[in-house]
């Protein structure tokens, strides 16, 4: 049995649209003749084991994982592009450097010796974006944070900076733009900083063991998807705008932004 999921933008306000955004995909999918295309998506608990499963026929993951653990067992299918503040209509993405609303802190070198929250160790917008930018400031060979914790998610991140238990963080755009319309009230006690360096964006991808005429219809799938007027609404509630269909060296750009970050020292 094949199964599939879509763990990247899976809020909880917005669970309604996601497995109605599947739902659309997967008609598509029927319709390109893929068969065993399951009819709702799994949550998985162990997302790493999850993507490199022989009968995925369907996830997101991150740039991160896909040029590391990922990196040459799975097969990339394509960028979703997102229509929010960071994002571009290549399918590229930054991240928001947010900190307390009511703080004093205005650019990114004051937060220096604060204390600083990500979510998770893999993650491209919230870790090596914010490594990325401290590179940028003098005396990068020190530690920058006063302390560096990890929150285990993007809203959590939010709700530390929001509660005033850490002092900046890094979430990823489109997760911003997604909580400003479901969760406003914990948007309002944050603000902006500035934004991060734009890479490529949460790539769809399928199992390694799929056939290259199975990656093409999977592909066909989405540009239908994508195109559908029925799925507007649901495209919209998503912010989906579009796809695009990158070179997996097209993700190289991450790799090269963690080496020019190899000597930061966060914390």
């Amino acid at each position: 049995m094949k199964f599939a999921s879509l763990p990247m933008y899976d809020l909880p306000e917005l669970a309604g649209a996601t497995r109605a955004w599947w739902a659309g995909v997967a008609g598509h999918m029927r319709r390109q003749g893929i068969v065993d295309v399951p009819e709702v998506c799994v949550t998985p608990d162990d997302l790493e084991r999850h993507w490199l499963a022989p009968n995925l026929l369907f996830s997101q993951t991150c740039g991160y994982p896909l040029t590391h653990q990922l990196q040459g067992r799975v097969r990339l299918l394509g960028l979703p592009v997102y229509a929010c503040k960071g994002c571009d209509p290549d399918g590229s993405y930054s991240s928001m450097i947010v900190v307390p609303a009511s703080s004093n802190l205005h650019s990114l070198y004051d937060c220096r010796n604060r204390r600083a929250v990500y979510n998770t160790e893999d993650s491209m917008s919230g870790l090596l974006a914010l490594r990325a930018v401290v590179a940028n400031q003098t005396g990068q060979r020190e530690p920058f944070f006063s302390s560096l914790l990890s929150s285990g998610g993007h809203r959590r991140s939010l709700q530390q900076v929001a509660q005033g238990r850490a002092d900046v963080a890094c979430i990823d755009a489109v997760t911003f733009s997604l909580l400003s319309r479901v969760d406003p009230g914990l948007i309002s006690r944050v603000r902006l900083l500035g934004q991060t360096p734009k890479v490529p964006g949460l790539p769809y991808i399928t199992s390694l063991t799929a056939t290259a005429h199975t990656v093409e219809r999977l592909r066909m799938a989405l540009r239908h998807a994508l195109d559908d007027p029925a799925l507007s609404d649901v495209r919209a509630e998503l912010l989906l705008s579009g796809i695009t269909f990158p070179d997996p060296a097209h993700y190289n750009a991450i790799l090269e932004l963690e080496k020019a970050a190899n000597n930061t020292v966060l914390a």
